[in-house]
């Protein structure tokens, strides 16, 4: 589905809730060409899979014991896993958002002026019951105290057998995190996208559990200004010095940041 107006991403982003009761996830893309895999799986291929498992223990042990030089806080396993996602080391956790207009706004904020920016759509709690329905566990979103999630972080003992990705909430340790109403796919060591893993428990392309909404590049710059007019910014999206002087950049300076 395509859009050209800031009304006609909100009629589409309705047209997928189709009036359901639950919570859904939003991700923005500036391109097309961008898979929904997490840093750790990129350019990466099946047989990559010991090699993943092996970089990841490493990374994070690495982050473990030099992280407390610039973090005094006593953190558990899955609070330093979501502080490395925070600030960009690389892990097994993709991002997203219960807001539309955040996602919108990630797809808009980096110039791309040959492909389309994408939103996808994301109903969580439906996914995981889809992938998870061979134990027949119902639809919900899943927390860092349930067992199978546990499975799941890169230094758990137990490995996990399955190698499905997961929607997980979160710890909110940080600002940002909680003015861009973050969200969490967590993955395996398996490396290969969400649209594959789609295509791999039969959920419709494009359909009620995974879809997307894309913006042609001539019409991404008005979409952007409709989302600074209601209110979408750098300041309202990065709440600190940062997000502000980025947001006083674009006001006074380049277009684009």
């Amino acid at each position: 589905m395509t859009v050209k107006r800031f009304s006609d991403y909100i009629k589409s982003i309705e047209k997928f809730r189709d009036e359901r009761d639950t919570e859904f996830w939003y991700r923005g893309h500036s391109s097309t060409s961008y898979k929904l895999e997490p840093f750790t799986h990129r350019n990466r291929t099946p047989e990559d899979k010991p090699k993943i498992g092996i970089a990841e223990q490493e990374t994070y042990d690495e982050f473990v014991r030099r992280s407390p030089l610039f973090d005094g806080q006593r953190r558990d396993q899955w609070d330093l896993l979501f502080l490395m996602q925070h600030y960009r080391a690389p892990t097994r956790l993709l991002d997203w958002t219960a807001s539309p207009l955040v996602a919108l706004y990630f797809a808009l904020m980096t110039p791309d002026k040959k492909d389309p920016a994408v939103v996808w759509c994301f109903d969580p709690a439906a996914w995981n019951g889809i992938v998870l329905s061979d134990i027949k566990e119902p639809p919900r979103i899943f927390t860092t105290d349930d067992s199978l999630v546990k499975q799941y972080h890169p230094a758990h003992k137990d490995k996990t057998s399955r190698n499905e990705p997961l929607a997980i909430q979160g710890i909110m340790n940080n600002p940002r995190i909680n003015a861009q109403k973050g969200r969490f796919v967590i993955f395996s060591s398996e490396p290969k996208p969400l649209e594959v893993f789609a295509t791999d428990y039969k959920v419709k392309e494009n359909g009620k559990i995974l879809g997307k909404i894309e913006v042609l590049p001539e019409h991404k710059e008005r979409l952007l200004k409709d989302l600074e007019r209601y209110g979408i910014t750098y300041s309202t999206i990065f709440p600190d010095l940062e997000g502000l002087a980025l947001e006083i950049r674009r006001r006074f300076g380049a277009n684009h940041v």
